[in-house]
């Protein structure tokens, strides 16, 4: 009887051992992109073209847009993707405020890893099904973003609301005022503009939060990504490890009655 306890014993500490997250669940986990009119099904490696502008190459390995998407958004931003004008209210955009809009349409079309903070999205029918939201974009960028932008000119608080558009002119519809009038400061300004995809977030670059241009030897974001894919997977296998652990405390009570 006592073997069959310390048997009963080991095989229990092994089925919870082995429920762990592992770093091929993790892979797989966020091998996906969002389901949306220019996203690949699934991220991969882009072609040469990557190379030849600045437009999106810390994506070229691993993207989930298409070099005919980033040649778009070199060429005119948004207004070929989408009909969303970035020239508002008679003005050009200013080209410091213009290439920080091209960063955060390659974060928003090129993004791999992205899983943890794709969500249905039950507004917009024809360019897309699902969206990002709060993807914790780190205060810094954000600060930078809207320091670049405030003094020019918008008409729209939500560029992420489609109400706010008018779809014919590719124009928003509001009252033109600078996004410094609009937002106020840079946490209202990255996370209203695109209806809470990004969330302002004060923390250490690669641990707490991304940055909107991941260029370097290091993918802090995707560190951020597999830190909250393993949280995420964790809690959805727990009630699975609660369950073998209740199991098998009411087995262990049962030999040891006997034994």
């Amino acid at each position: 009887m006592a073997d069959d306890f310390y048997a009963l014993l080991v095989l229990s500490c092994l089925i919870v051992s082995t429920m762990a997250v592992t770093d091929k669940e993790i892979d797989e986990f966020l091998d996906i992109c969002i389901d949306s009119k220019y996203h690949k099904e699934k991220p991969g490696p882009e072609s040469d073209f990557f190379n030849t502008t600045f437009h999106c190459t810390p994506w070229k390995n691993h993207a989930c847009c298409t070099s005919n998407t980033t040649d778009s958004i070199r060429k005119d931003g948004t207004l070929s993707l989408y009909n969303m004008h970035w020239d508002q209210c008679g003005r050009k955009m200013s080209p410091q405020c213009r290439r920080y809009f091209e960063v955060d349409t390659c974060m928003y079309e090129c993004s791999p890893n992205m899983k943890p903070w794709i969500v249905v999205d039950p507004n917009s029918k024809k360019t897309r099904k699902e969206r990002f939201q709060e993807v914790p974009i780190c205060s810094e960028d954000c600060d930078a973003w809207f320091d670049a932008c405030k003094d020019d000119l918008t008409c729209s608080d939500n560029w992420g609301d489609f109400k706010t558009w008018n779809w014919t002119s590719g124009m928003c519809k509001f009252e033109c005022k600078t996004f410094k009038e609009y937002f106020d400061n840079a946490k209202k300004f990255c996370e209203k503009l695109f209806d809470y995809s990004w969330k302002y977030t004060k923390g250490e670059l690669g641990i707490d939060c991304m940055t909107l241009w991941p260029n370097g030897t290091t993918n802090f974001n995707e560190r951020v990504a597999r830190k909250h894919a393993e949280d995420m997977l964790s809690t959805k296998s727990s009630g699975s490890k609660v369950a073998v652990q209740s199991l098998t405390v009411i087995l262990l009570a049962g030999l040891c009655y006997y034994l």
